[in-house]
């Protein structure tokens, strides 16, 4: 007897919550679209492939819980993100094993030198397990590098590196959770010229220990062209 496809597998996980097959497609579709999305910005940005796994450690549960809610809303399913996620999640492929026996988003290592965090964008969340989950919030690469410079010089803080993925977790002071940066390397932004910041970084609020005013690029100007 033939083996049921994917699709099968996914019409059938969906049929026991009464969810008809092209709703599910729809909702499946919209998740697919923003993962072929990310992998080609990974291929453009970085080189060589960003593999299913790796991109659902990038965007972590929380990351991956949001996205499947925005597609049950989009599938006309309301607020079934939950549902969505479990669906998905019973038919999808299993992840990649090492050595080791434990999923690749596992493997990290110390991070004592903070330029060894090379994304150029990344979407930081802060997370508690006694407390619900930031909505995260993007930084530039020049951004996290300082903060992680400023944590291990005051000596308040501990990072590490999965090396695999590119994400950070870091701790800063007393607090009691951790701050979780995953590579977005579909949200890269012009950076200084001098700190090597956004501009929106730049605001008196929201300065971060950038320089006082951005500076463009000459690299920039030149893309931007003369009027």
């Amino acid at each position: 007897m033939d083996q049921p496809t994917r699709e099968q597998l996914l019409h059938a996980e969906a049929a026991k919550y009464g969810i008809a097959p092209d709703v599910i497609d729809r909702a499946v579709s919209i998740i697919a679209a923003v993962q072929r999305r990310d992998r080609a910005d990974f291929r453009r940005n970085f080189g060589g492939e960003l593999t299913p796994d790796r991109w659902l450690a990038a965007y972590g549960v929380s990351g991956f819980k949001e996205l499947c809610a925005h597609a049950a809303r989009q599938a006309g399913l309301g607020d079934n993100g939950d549902l969505i996620m479990r669906i998905v999640s019973a038919v999808a492929p299993m992840p990649e094993r090492h050595d080791d026996d434990r999923p690749v988003q596992f493997w990290a290592r110390p991070l004592t030198d903070p330029e060894e965090a090379t994304f150029p964008a990344y979407r930081v969340t802060y997370e508690d397990p006694r407390a619900d989950s930031s909505p995260g919030v993007d930084w530039s690469g020049g951004l996290l590098r300082r903060t992680l410079r400023e944590a291990i010089q005051r000596g308040r803080g501990a990072a590490s590196l999965e090396e695999a993925t590119g994400v950070v977790i870091f701790t800063d002071g007393g607090l009691p959770g951790a701050y979780v940066a995953r590579p977005a390397p579909g949200h890269v932004q012009p950076t200084c010229a001098r700190c090597g910041q956004w501009e929106r970084e730049h605001t008196p609020r929201e300065r971060f220990g950038s320089c006082a005013q951005f500076v463009a690029s000459t690299a920039q100007l030149s893309a931007v062209g003369n009027p």
